[in-house]
This record gives C-alpha cells, sequence and structure tokens, in this order.
C-alpha cells in the first residue's frame, strides 16, 4: 500500500492527469477494508480506482502472476496510453521495491511524447 500512497501523492504533479488502476486478486470487500484502514491511519485519500481480478484475467493478461513463492502477482507498475497500448512496464520481484521518481517522470515523458506522436 506504500506505493498506492506515493502515488496518491504525486497525482499532485508529477502523474496530474493520469488515472491510476490497482489491480488485486483480493475480494473487493477486503481491497475496500484495507484502503478504508490506511486512509484512516495515514490520513490520506487514496482516488486510485480499485479493480478486484479475483479469477487472475487481468493479472495474467500482463503477464505479472508470480509462479514462484507465496504472493499471487508480482509487483508491477504499467503505464497505457488512452488506446490501452503499453508504454512502459516495472516489475520486481519485491514488494518493497518501487521505480524511482525520476523513473516514473522518464515513462510519463514518454506517455506524452507518443500521445503527441499518433
Amino acid at each position: 500500500m506504500g506505493q498506492l500512497i506515493h502515488l496518491e501523492e504525486l497525482k499532485t504533479s508529477l502523474l496530474a492527469g493520469i488515472a491510476i488502476l490497482a489491480i488485486s486478486p483480493d475480494p473487493a470487500e477486503k481491497t475496500r477494508g484495507m484502503v478504508a484502514e490506511v486512509e484512516r491511519k495515514q490520513s490520506v485519500r487514496m482516488t486510485h480506482r480499485f479493480l478486484s481480478d479475483g479469477d487472475l484475467a487481468v493479472i495474467d493478461a500482463y503477464g505479472v502472476r508470480n509462479t514462484k513463492g507465496a504472493a499471487t502477482v508480482r509487483p508491477a507498475m504499467i503505464l497505457l496510453d488512452r488506446k490501452g497500448r503499453e508504454i512502459w512496464r516495472f516489475t520486481e520481484r519485491k514488494v518493497q521495491m518501487s521505480p524511482t521518481d525520476a523513473e516514473l517522470a522518464d515513462a510519463v515523458r514518454l506517455l506524452k511524447h507518443r500521445s503527441h506522436v499518433r
């Protein structure tokens, strides 16, 4: 959830105008509960859209199912353009790893460039 909080903070600057969809294999009720708890404890309002993917259809479509280890899904950030084409991807085996703000800035620049080119 730490990455989602950080992304929420970046929505006012680096990620302004970019929609964030968080996908989890957990049931929607569990996700809503976790989000409510984080909002209460961290004093943050989560404005991301959350998708429950219990059958792993979306997770498998993007190839981020974890086939080794206890976690079902590998941590991933995938940036799509308005037509649903993948522009950038960050995946990691450890939940603690995330892209730096500089890496995200590069990805957003790439997205903006490709959006204007096509």
